[in-house]
């Protein structure tokens, strides 16, 4: 099933007016009861637009002018009607310049027609956005809809009627559509966006709003797990992937929202000004942006526009309104500060008042002058640090505007410069370059914006990049979050992935799987990153390792260590016992008292512990967050908090453990970190050239070749950890083969020592080498000779090294 566009009802009642009108009858959207859209008509308009097609270089209308001269008025209301069906799928606020195209043409029939208040109700907000391929293919485009409303009149009723019925027939008849017009003799492919708005007009409900078939199919690359045949139908497709993610997002999402597209749109997720609009249009849309972050700015903003006139009036009144509008700043000055500009007033009246005075005063002064007076009148005893001096100058001239002035923070523009790579201010700037520099960020932000369709001023775009860094965030009504924050310790999920070199689309995979069960297990060979994934996705997803605590189970491990037990101690110098709480007990108890913050527990090598025995009644307590029972040395009830999230990693090749019983595994929800699949089958190679380590590029080869020949144990494969090193040298590379890849093959191949030759590094390297060399010259490669080759010498000491 498809999704209907939020918000666009007008539209989707105007294109079901043209299938009732235009397709089922011979009606029209504009004149009830006169017969338009009939074949006749549908000819000439053929004739005349599609078979004498104008290739001078006059605008759109200009030529249609041209070619429609002479015919009748129903040809000039039908030319005017197929536009409009061409106009309400593009994404707009305001149909003003559409209205005036669609009557230019009606006007020049001769007669008094014009376009009906439900049908100009449909020109807005419209589907999406088109994008420039779809407007600069206007005439083919609209040529399309001539020519498919002239093939779709050919057909016999009965026929039409059963395309209506079946979408899927319908869709045969769009897409088999043979162009036979002139303007399509070398421009079959030319109206392939029309063709696909055109199933989701008249199927709303079956067909996705997606009018590029490239992105249709990369959605079904990027979700083809989730499909039992890839090769279906790519409409079929996006059926069965959009039934599966409802789960996650909800009815109705669309491919475009943020946080889907990043997952099949490589070059959306790279573009770092398109993740800073969309995540603006989302807080807009929400009301979040206004509520949370405008309103609070814009009154902060009034009361120092009172202050302002007192001060510029020299009312007596002027330094308490001044102390009381910097004391109710909220979070955009730091505290500290806030009690060194009163004390200055206080202490330097006259002083403080011209410096106020020159930089909120009257005039056409330029806003950098107003800026170094003041800072020329503002001590550096009081407040030192150029960026710390801005924020206090950017606050205080929100009393001018808040819209067009809004506040300055060095962090967050720092980190909104290095996101979009803007040029960053010269390390020398004074506070009145620093604030312009902001500004003209903010500015091309507004820009960038305006062609998404995004409308900001400057206030909206400052709040936007608040929001999007999560920097001193506040709450509705700005009440200022936890002491003032400045950014958080954990990195983002983008950026947690590009440093792990691992897509994000698997780690927000792993998060909604959290997000369902509350707990996962990461399984696989040993060096896959298991444990550092974990460590590192648990303090991303909790905002600070404050928040994650760690265990590792082992044989020895039992009940009273995980969870709660009588442990030896000394009270009054003498030997006794006391109930104390294990790590489970511990982070339990941290996330009760932080309900609003995720917590979580990463639990490694969780099945070298007798799990069974380790767990007890969590068993029960992980299934039923909810539900309360009492522990085996308490009596008082528990239950694991909703916001504690475990995390466990189990190492699938240690013959010594025992399997993980069904019990556990039907509680947690396993992810597969193995060498040979994605994306842990990629991540040697990215993360070499990430780390500038092309040149040491065959070891990645080198690794896969060894894990062919493991291939009967698929539990036995080298992972990747090994050589995600920094600076990685070939003699790096010897000695980590030597001392540790080495050892686990020999104990993984116990028992039969002949096969240690096959997996010396020499040996590997030139059978590598061979089969490039093969691939290259279309040969079959055949085993290297057995030789010594150096990379087989040693690889400790300077013996090692020699030649490195």
């Amino acid at each position: 099933m498809g999704s209907r566009v939020r918000g666009a009802e007008t539209v989707y009642a105007a294109a079901a007016a043209w299938v009732d009108r235009g397709l089922r009858t011979d009606g029209s959207l504009f004149t009830h009861g006169r017969p338009i859209w009939t074949i006749e008509l549908l000819g000439e308009l053929q004739r005349r637009f599609l078979d004498r097609p104008d290739e001078s270089g006059d605008r759109f209308l200009t030529k249609l002018e041209r070619q429609l001269a002479g015919s009748e008025p129903e040809v000039h209301q039908l030319m005017a009607e197929v536009m409009y069906v061409y106009f309400i799928v593009d994404r707009r606020k305001d149909s003003t310049d559409v209205e005036a195209q669609l009557n230019e043409v009606l006007g020049w029939s001769g007669e008094a027609l014009a376009i009906p208040g439900e049908m100009v109700a449909g020109l807005t907000p419209g589907l999406g956005r088109g994008g420039q391929g779809f407007h600069r293919f206007r005439p083919f485009n609209v040529g399309f809809l001539i020519e498919f409303a002239s093939q779709w009149k050919r057909q016999e009723p009965v026929y039409r009627q059963g395309l209506l019925d079946d979408p899927w027939a319908f869709k045969e008849f769009v897409m088999d559509l043979n162009l036979q017009s002139a303007m399509f003799e070398d421009w079959q492919e030319a109206p392939a966006m029309q063709r696909q708005a055109l199933l989701h007009v008249v199927h709303p409900d079956v067909f996705e709003f997606i009018m590029s078939l490239n992105q249709k199919h990369k959605i079904a690359s990027a979700y083809e797990s989730l499909l039992t045949n890839p090769d279906d139908d790519v409409d079929r497709s996006l059926q069965v992937i959009r039934t599966a993610l409802e789960g996650q997002h909800g009815q109705g999402f669309k491919f475009y929202d943020k946080s889907i597209r990043v997952e099949w749109d490589t070059a959306y997720a790279r573009d770092k000004w398109v993740q800073l609009i969309v995540s603006t249009q989302d807080h807009m849309a929400s009301g979040e942006l206004e509520a949370i972050e405008n309103v609070y700015k814009v009154e902060i903003g009034q009361r120092f526009e009172q202050a302002r006139a007192a001060v510029l009036e020299a009312k007596n009144s002027w330094p308490e309104l001044v102390k009381d509008s910097i004391s109710k700043s909220k979070n955009l000055v730091h505290r500290v500060d806030k009690a060194k500009l009163r004390d200055w007033i206080d202490e330097a009246t006259d002083e403080s008042h011209e410096a106020l005075s020159a930089l909120w005063s009257d005039g056409d002064t330029p806003l950098s002058e107003r800026v170094r007076a003041f800072m020329r009148l503002f001590p550096g005893s009081v407040i030192s640090g150029v960026g710390t001096r801005t924020n206090i100058a950017s606050v205080l001239l929100t009393g001018l505007d808040a819209e067009q002035f809004p506040p300055f923070r060095t962090t967050l523009f720092k980190q909104a410069y290095e996101h979009t790579a803007y040029e960053m201010p010269s390390p020398d700037a004074d506070e009145a370059t620093t604030y312009d520099h902001a500004l003209g960020f903010l500015d091309r932000f507004i820009a960038k914006a305006a062609e998404h369709d995004l409308e900001l001023r400057r206030l909206d775009a400052q709040s936007a990049i608040f929001m999007f860094f999560n920097d001193g965030g506040v709450e509705p009504g700005g009440k200022a979050q936890s002491n003032e924050k400045e950014r958080p310790e954990s990195p983002s999920l983008r950026e947690l992935a590009e440093s792990l070199c691992l897509p994000v689309k698997f780690l927000k995979d792993i998060k909604r799987l959290l997000a369902d069960k509350r707990q996962v297990i990461f399984q696989g060979p040993p060096g896959t990153g298991k444990t550092y994934v974990a460590q590192e996705l648990a303090r991303c997803l909790a905002g600070t390792s404050k928040r994650v605590s760690l265990v590792q189970l082992h044989p020895s491990y039992a009940y009273e260590d995980f969870v709660q037990g009588y442990r030896p101690t000394l009270k009054k110098g003498k030997p006794t016992f006391e109930l104390k709480s294990g790590p489970l007990l511990a982070a339990a108890e941290r996330a009760r008292s932080e309900p609003d913050h995720k917590h979580f527990l990463v639990i490694d090598e969780i099945n070298r512990g007798n799990v069974a025995k380790v767990f007890g009644e969590l068993y029960f307590l992980l299934e039923y967050r909810k539900r309360k029972m009492r522990l085996q040395y308490s009596d008082k009830r528990f239950s694991l908090p909703k916001n504690l999230y475990i995390i466990g990693t189990m190492n699938t090749a240690d013959r010594s453990i025992a399997l993980v019983d069904l019990a556990l595994r039907r509680r947690f929800h396993f992810v597969e970190f193995h060498p040979d699949e994605w994306p842990i089958k990629d991540l040697l190679r990215d993360w070499l050239v990430d780390n500038g380590a092309a040149g040491v590029m065959w070891v990645a080869d080198v690794v896969d070749r060894a894990n062919e020949l493991l291939r009967d144990d698929r539990h036995a494969a080298i992972g990747p950890s090994h050589f995600l090193k920094r600076d990685l040298s070939k003699a790096d590379i010897k000695r980590i083969w030597k001392h540790s890849v080495l050892p686990y093959i020999e104990e993984r191949l116990i028992g039969t020592p002949d096969r240690m030759s096959e997996f010396k590094l020499g040996r590997l390297r030139d059978a590598v080498a061979a089969t490039a060399s093969s691939d290259e010259s279309g040969d079959q490669p055949t085993d290297p000779p057995e030789q010594t080759n150096t990379l087989d010498g040693p690889a400790d000491g300077e013996a090692g090294n020699a030649g490195e």
